[in-house]
């Protein structure tokens, strides 16, 4: 793959002798090890492949790229991104291949070397390195090994510079070269514009006479999946996927329906809950899925996807597990529906996605949700759109991504079809991080329907620039004493605010304090460091002033590579990010149970964390208290701090959201109930009509719950303001009402219920009030000279029966008047 610093292609290419049978290679010296991928060789041999380490330098698998003749010097050219005490060096071969060597010799983190090296023992010996920085001339470094290795295979001494070496080919390489004729033959003329590497996938993104294509390939397979991207645009509805009104069980049968007023909102999931986001969205003639999430816990992992019908479209927000994790379930029953996120959110849902199948692999009590199979398919057929820029996924439906402020590529979601229209927010936050621009509530529109994220409720968050000073000073307390800190953090978003927060302020920039990232943390930072394009703009020009990646530099800030190397961590004063950040799985609780009973260590929670979780138990805990974790008994001797530094908006946010979006109906879900209860009672019912519904509830425009006042109706209905025309004649002047608020609200059959109102002024300002007939006096007609209305022809004594008056059929005083007036004869 080509290094953006130094313009050099790094490479791997291993050469064992041995023989293949059973998917295992047999070394001529014993060893035996698995092969990855589909292999064809069946026999003794000479093989060239690509090497999969532990982090202890052991093979323990390869990948069989070709066979040959005669040895070949084993070779390799990469990025040392770590160094170990032990001997080990780790390589960056590429995005998907990092390989450890051992060395006698410690080589320089960051640079990049031509590394020789030989298979022993089952390890791989580095014989030979040739740094590539030009403050070393491209001189080789002698690196002897072992005194029970044999005599290394000579490097002429020609090869000194990056541009003379004759490289081998990786083996995504060689791949892509054997499978990109095919991909030829399959389209032929197709122009290939992007190629991204995988674990053991290789995918093309190519354009033929204005189509788009995807195509994925694995190493080791001739086989290919060929997608063409925005297919859905030709798609036309099935009679069984329109919307008519046998669908609903509240429909009249008798009743048309028009379906540019239709918007119906089902959750499936994350309602009065936290997990498995997942909404049913009826607008128009369609079926829209917001959201495919799992559930962390419990025995029902997965949303209420048996609810859906046929599904048009599904919408996917960002890449969190509790909205994307069962999108492969979904994708599996509805294989036609076509799935659209952002580009940061796919460039994310691969790692997420591996996540969550091995963690359901690992879980033996039920049956895995997905297969390997069902996700390559997922991610080859998960379609993009940017943010900010409006499309058009089926005939007449409106969407729109909005940046949401959340995570890298997270997106509020708009919908528009017909009359109505519908923003889900997901999640977001409407401050700036280190990480994100915060939600710009100029981005939003207005819409009828409202559906919010309101995980804390009415709880306002305390200063983020404050909590950021108090936390760095908190962890420099501990460290510069000679202690440990466990930053238990989500694995997506916070754990790279957290590195970035300490590795950029002034108590830490000039310390050789380290700071190790472990558990999931790593595969995101990496993913963080590959697309700096989707990252502030602040990061990517730090990363370039620096010259070195901006999360894991493998100096300051240092990955935690195998589980063997976790004790490691804690030998020296350091600071661990490592996931889960509620303490529920993951490496976070080896780093918890090791340091909760050290009085110079420290654990500091860092964001939102369930009720039942063992994380929020922890933070309740004093000094001394006995805290049970998996099983074993642990006295609390280390500090226990909570600092606030959550991606979800507060209180104020969410009402800064509501206020300009504007709905009638507002749908508060992604909370706890207690939570959004909380919030519910604020101000908000007075302009809105408020739902907190459970999983399976329907929510229709325009319909009211139960509970709902008939005058509380009336109030959300109609405006609360109107515009009045005043019309001047010869003798006086009239007020005009707009037809509409005559025809349809009913406050005005009160204002005018007898003919006349009462008018009051206020300083500036004139307030009509109606007059009841209460408050007429009962007492004769006065039958005056003049034309009122006792003396009309259409007056029966209380109604006004002139078709043509404004007052007609409304009670009248009999001294009223009209221009519509007749003498009674």
């Amino acid at each position: 793959m080509a290094d953006s610093q130094q313009n050099l292609t790094t490479e791997i290419f291993c050469c064992l002798e041995g023989s293949i049978e059973n998917q295992c290679l047999t070394t001529i010296t014993g060893e035996v090890l698995k092969i990855k991928g589909n292999c064809e060789f069946r026999s003794a041999g000479i093989w060239i492949c690509i090497p999969a380490t532990d982090s202890n330098g052991t093979v323990v698998s390869v990948s069989i790229v070709s066979q040959v003749e005669s040895a070949q010097q084993s070779y390799c050219i990469g990025r040392v991104t770590q160094v170990a005490k032990r001997g080990t060096i780790l390589v960056k071969v590429s995005n998907s291949c990092k390989i450890t060597f051992t060395t006698t010799q410690i080589l320089h983190v960051s640079s990049i070397y031509r590394l020789d090296f030989e298979f022993l023992s089952g390890k791989l010996y580095v014989t030979t390195a040739i740094k590539f920085d030009s403050d070393y001339q491209n001189q080789p470094i002698s690196v002897p090994l072992p005194e029970t290795v044999v005599e290394p295979v000579a490097i002429p001494a020609t090869v000194n510079t990056a541009t003379t070496v004759a490289t081998p080919k990786t083996l995504e390489q060689i791949w892509r070269e054997k499978l990109e004729p095919l991909i030829l033959e399959k389209i032929p003329g197709i122009k290939i514009y992007e190629f991204n590497v995988y674990t053991g996938v290789l995918e093309w993104e190519g354009t033929l006479q204005e189509k788009r294509y995807r195509v994925q390939g694995t190493v080791g397979s001739t086989s290919l999946l060929i997608y063409e991207l925005g297919s859905y645009h030709q798609l036309a509805l099935s009679d069984d996927s329109d919307i008519d009104d046998d669908d609903f069980d509240d429909e009249d049968e008798d009743e048309e329906e028009n379906e540019d007023d239709i918007l119906r909102v089902t959750p499936l999931g994350a309602a009065r809950s936290i997990g498995a986001s997942c909404f049913k969205v009826e607008i128009g003639k369609y079926e829209i899925v917001l959201d495919a999430g799992t559930r962390p816990k419990g025995d029902n992992p997965l949303p209420a996807f048996e609810l859906l019908k046929n599904p048009n479209l599904i919408l996917i927000t960002h890449a969190h597990s509790d909205h994307i994790g069962a999108l492969p379930v979904l994708h599996r029953m509805f294989k036609a529906t076509p799935m659209i996120c952002t580009p940061g959110t796919r460039s994310i849902a691969r790692v997420m996605l591996e996540d969550c199948l091995k963690v359901t692999l690992k879980n033996e009590d039920f049956e895995p949700l997905f297969e390997e199979q069902d996700l390559q398919q997922t991610l080859l057929h998960l379609e993009t759109q940017p943010i900010g820029v409006e499309f058009e996924p089926l005939p007449g439906l409106t969407v729109k991504f909005i940046n949401a402020g959340h995570i890298v590529g997270a997106a509020c979601i708009y919908l528009k079809y017909g009359n109505r229209s519908l923003v889900y927010t997901g999640d977001y936050n409407i401050a700036n991080s280190r990480t994100t621009v915060g939600l710009k509530l100029a981005d939003l529109p207005t819409a009828d329907i409202l559906i919010t994220e309101a995980t804390y409720g009415a709880a306002i968050h305390p200063s983020r620039k404050q909590q950021e000073t108090e936390l760095v000073q908190a962890v420099w307390n501990v460290v510069a004493k000679g202690g440990n800190v466990l930053i238990p953090a989500f694995a997506l978003g916070r754990a790279q605010e957290i590195i970035l927060l300490l590795k950029t302020s002034a108590l830490f920039t000039n310390s050789n304090i380290p700071i190790f990232v472990d558990g999931l943390v790593r595969k995101i930072t990496d993913v963080f460091n590959d697309n700096l394009d989707l990252l502030p703009e602040a990061v990517s020009n730090f990363a370039a002033n620096c010259r070195i990646p901006p999360f894991c530099d493998g100096k300051k800030v240092i990955f935690v590579a195998d589980t063997k190397e976790r004790p490691f961590a804690m030998v020296q004063p350091s600071v661990i990010i490592a996931s889960s950040g509620m303490l529920t799985g993951g490496a976070s609780v080896y780093y918890a149970k090791s340091l909760l009973e050290r009085d110079d260590a420290a654990i500091f929670m860092s964001g939102y964390t369930d009720e039942e979780s063992p994380g929020r138990l922890l933070q309740s805990m004093k000094s001394g208290e006995v805290v049970t974790m998996d099983g074993v008994d642990y006295t609390v001797k280390a500090e226990i701090r909570k600092f606030n530094l959550s991606a979800h908006t507060d209180r104020i946010g969410i009402g800064q959201v509501i206020a300009k979006v504007a709905p009638r109906h507002l749908i508060l879900i992604h909370g706890m109930p207690d939570s959004l209860y909380d919030l519910a009672r604020t101000d908000l019912q007075k302009n809105h009509v408020v739902h907190i519904p459970s999983c399976g509830e329907t929510i229709e425009y325009g319909v009211f719950p139960d509970f709902l006042s008939q005058k509380r109706q009336v109030e959300i209905e109609h405006p609360k303001e109107v515009e009045l025309e005043i019309v001047a004649e010869h003798d006086g002047a009239w007020i005009r009402i707009p037809q509409e608020v005559v025809d349809t609200d009913p406050r005005w059959q009160t204002l005018s219920q007898v003919g006349i109102i009462r008018a009051k002024w206020h300083r500036d300002s004139l307030m009509l009030l109606p007059i009841t007939k209460k408050q007429i006096p009962k007492k004769p007609p006065m039958i005056t000279a003049g034309n009122c209305c006792a003396r009309c022809k259409y007056f029966d004594g209380s109604l006004c029966l002139m078709p043509e008056s404004i007052f007609h059929n409304r009670q009248i005083a009999p001294e009223g008047s009209c221009p519509e007036f007749t003498l009674n004869a």
